[in-house]
């Protein structure tokens, strides 16, 4: 079952990959701590364009956790909490963040409860 999520996993981030320009990203931790002093991590996206960007986080089953708007055009925060407001679950997260103009970054969070 591992190797199955794993494979899924690699199929995702190299489907995307492809599919559109990447888009550079910095990231001011990749490991979330919430109710820490790592309680959210920020993306920095180089945006040119000055479009807000947008992030949708999976877990590693793939199912969609949260959906995030950025807060201008160069900056998203994820605070480790579902669309429900609920803190998530020890684990991997994937991150998907997108412009409008089709660019896009996928990258890997680590929460640790």
């Amino acid at each position: 079952m591992r190797q199955i999520l794993l494979i899924g996993l690699i199929t995702f981030l190299a489907g995307s990959l492809h599919a559109a320009a990447l888009l550079p990203i910095q990231m001011s931790s990749r490991i979330l701590t919430p109710n820490s002093i790592h309680n959210a991590v920020t993306f920095s996206v180089q945006n040119p364009s000055a479009t807000v960007p947008d992030a949708q986080i999976f877990d590693i089953r793939g199912r969609r956790i949260v959906h995030i708007s950025g807060e201008t055009s160069a900056q998203l925060t994820w605070n480790g909490r579902d669309d429900t407001g609920k803190t998530v679950e020890s684990g991997v997260y994937i991150i998907q963040i997108t412009r409008e103009d089709g660019s896009r970054w996928n990258g890997v969070v680590l929460v640790a409860r």
